[in-house]
């Protein structure tokens, strides 16, 4: 903490990064301090590859995101700038904005996944037994004594009931309630973050979500469920590949499936593969098998210059030995 504490302290330009398709604990932790940050007069930049789904948009800052190819490096002092990196601690998860935190001066990563590769370069606050990054955030900002802005409390908060499942998954433990009652505190409105997270889609998602059902795929006897969203799907329903973020822990609400996967078309070469589990499988083990991470019950990878049916065909294979094995 205390390396930490004088790097925070003692520099005045700080570049952010969370994961690529950020979800509300990523996004919510890294804008929380981004707003900090500027509450201080510090200069920062909130980087994502591309624009993170829109029923994220009410977290505060959200306005202040920089899409990487719209970064004008020389307008903003890299080399001497600090790196915060959330909710990974691998560089391949940061996608094209991996270059920039590399190239900055220090790196400070939070993370509470398990570790799934070689770690970026840094100080590392690591803690895979927590229930969300943004509670390692909360823990950090109290350490310094540094104030935390209402908006940036509601940013923390909707990423700590993201990432526990609004208080119900196993991670879930007393410090989490104290510390979502000390954001309520700080100017989190619960009833908000519940709203926008959960009633907050565009009916373009709804597009996919009908036909991720029409193509659902049994494996292992219904014990995993698989299906899949092309770009001609995301052109037709009029929106990115983002809008399909957590589908596929919709299908993994099915009673009597432990594995539900979600394989989409990212770009034209790029194929994402999305794994949700009720704990019996760890799909962390297995995406990290294929380049990706994540936690037992969340995790995901990529693949690239793969055709969508030959990473269909790859998950299929995986997915039903995993089953099988149990």
């Amino acid at each position: 903490m205390k390396g930490i504490r004088e790097i925070l302290e003692n520099t005045e330009t700080f570049i952010l990064a969370t994961h690529v398709n950020p979800d509300a604990d990523g996004l919510g932790s890294m804008l929380a301090m981004h707003l900090v940050l500027r509450a201080r007069g510090l200069r920062s930049v909130p980087l994502v590859e591309e624009t993170p789904p829109g029923f994220l948009d009410f977290l505060h800052g959200f306005e202040d995101l920089v899409p990487v190819k719209d970064f004008r490096r020389k307008d903003f002092p890299v080399g001497e700038s600090v790196a915060l990196v959330f909710d990974l601690s691998e560089a391949d998860r940061l996608g094209e904005v991996a270059p920039l935190v590399q190239s900055a001066r220090e790196r400070i990563v939070f993370d509470h996944h398990d570790r799934s590769g070689d770690p970026l370069p840094g100080h590392l606050v690591l803690e895979p037994g927590a229930p969300a990054t943004a509670l390692l955030v909360f823990r950090l900002l109290r350490g310094l004594r540094w104030a935390i802005p209402p908006g940036a409390a509601e940013n923390l908060y909707a990423g700590l009931y993201s990432d526990t499942g609004g208080f119900r998954f196993e991670k879930t433990g007393e410090e989490s309630f104290l510390v979502a009652a000390e954001l309520v505190r700080l100017g989190a409105r619960p009833a908000v973050v519940g709203e926008k997270l959960l009633e907050n889609h565009p009916p373009a998602r709804f597009e996919l979500m009908k036909r991720v059902l029409e193509r659902r795929e049994w494996l292992a006897g219904g014990r995993g469920v698989l299906s899949f969203l092309t770009l001609g799907d995301f052109e037709e329903a009029g929106c990115g590949p983002s809008e399909a973020e957590d589908l596929a822990t919709f299908l993994r609400s099915m009673r009597g499936v432990e594995v539900a996967v979600v394989v989409k078309e990212i770009r034209p070469g790029e194929v994402g593969v999305s794994l949700r589990s009720r704990g019996a499988v760890d799909v962390a083990e297995l995406a990290a098998s294929e380049g990706g991470g994540g936690h037992r019950r969340a995790a995901g990878f990529r693949k690239r210059d793969l055709p969508l049916e030959k990473v269909l065909s790859l998950v299929r294979e995986k997915v039903t030995l995993a089953l099988e094995g149990l």
